[in-house]
């Protein structure tokens, strides 16, 4: 562990921020690769390419911020970018990223709201000192205040809206670094980060999130399977996966929380590779209607390979990362009934 707390007071990097910063600087620089050549001679490279570096760097500072004020600070900062950065190319863009800082800015107000609760409670915003127990409406609603931003940023329900219009209009780049991966891994980052250290999870809220990522898991699969554009598929597939990192934050056990964990580096590798193969696709067939699209097995062999193995690993087919990760939440699930059966057989 990095203790930059004895020089820096309002940083942190332990274990949880450090897995974050290097998934970060990964999937930085895998887009800014992939952007080189499908950015190329647009008059908007200039612009597009100083928010995609003020996004990392808010990124990583919304990981390491010990301190709350700060945290909100770098976490309102990435909702202006991402509204510049799905806006990027103007047009129809325009309508969906309004869309975008509505729902995410808007539950800043939320966030802003918990932190004050949490101040008033504890009169403390540094993180690392804040240990609230949900025995109160007031601590309950601070927490639900703050999971409700992470549920925006993230893309669960019923905050997950704004996501598939982003991927359907965004630069195919922009769709698998922000909603793909990035906005994934900070709002459960800052999930697990509030039911671990901030608060203490009591059995109530743990249902309550599990409930939310069961719902969210079907219902998003649901809508995905009457999609016909391939990027809006895979936005409504990017959803449901979120589903599963909540249901294993909400067991509240080791299994599932590292399940949890294991599935939103997973879910960020495969669906980034998915929505880049995606955009191979649309730049070289000019459409991402999924009707007019077919036998591109031959013509793009490497495209092909590399979205089989992403779909496979997503499916949770053995062998795959994918299959891993939903494993362990399952057995954390699984962990989390026979307790909770034990508990009632004991009363």
């Amino acid at each position: 562990m990095i203790n930059l707390n004895s020089y820096y007071p309002w940083l942190r990097a332990d274990n949880l921020s450090t897995l974050a910063l290097w998934g970060i600087a990964l999937f930085s620089v895998l887009v800014f690769l992939y952007s080189f050549r499908f950015m190329a001679g647009r008059p908007q490279n200039a612009q597009y390419y100083v928010c995609m570096m003020l996004t990392a760097v808010a990124s990583w500072g919304a990981v390491v911020a010990n301190h709350l004020i700060l945290l909100l600070a770098f976490w309102g900062f990435l909702g202006l970018t991402l509204f510049l950065l799905i806006n990027i190319q103007g047009g129809e863009s325009a309508a969906a990223a309004k869309k975008s800082l509505l729902i995410v800015g808007g539950s800043d107000i939320l966030m802003i709201l918990g932190i004050g609760i949490i101040y008033y409670l504890t009169r403390e915003l540094q993180i690392d000192k804040i240990r609230l127990e949900l025995n109160s409406g007031l601590s309950v609603l601070a927490y639900l205040c703050l999971a409700l931003a992470c549920f925006a940023k993230a893309g669960a329900m019923p905050l997950h809206s704004w996501i598939p219009d982003c991927v359907e209009k965004a630069p195919v780049p922009v769709a698998a670094y922000l909603p793909s991966s990035l906005d994934k891994l900070l709002g459960v980052y800052l999930l697990v980060r509030l039911s671990t250290d901030m608060f203490v999870l009591n059995d109530e809220m743990g249902v309550f999130l599990m409930a939310i990522g069961a719902l969210t898991i079907v219902a998003a699969v649901m809508m995905a399977m009457i999609q016909k554009n391939m990027k809006r598929l895979l936005g409504y597939s990017t959803v449901s996966q979120v589903g599963y990192m909540i249901l294993g934050i909400g067991t509240g056990n080791p299994i599932g929380l590292a399940g949890g964990l294991f599935h939103m580096l997973n879910h960020a590798i495969y669906k980034c590779c998915l929505f880049l193969t995606a955009g191979n696709v649309e730049y070289r067939r000019q459409t991402s209607d999924l009707e007019s699209l077919g036998g591109l097995a031959r013509p793009m062999p490497a495209t092909y390979l590399s979205s089989l193995v992403a779909s496979l690993s997503i499916s949770g087919v053995p062998g795959f990362s994918g299959f891993v990760s939903k494993w362990l939440i399952y057995q954390g699930v699984l962990f989390y009934a026979l307790n909770a059966a034990s508990a009632v057989q004991t009363l």
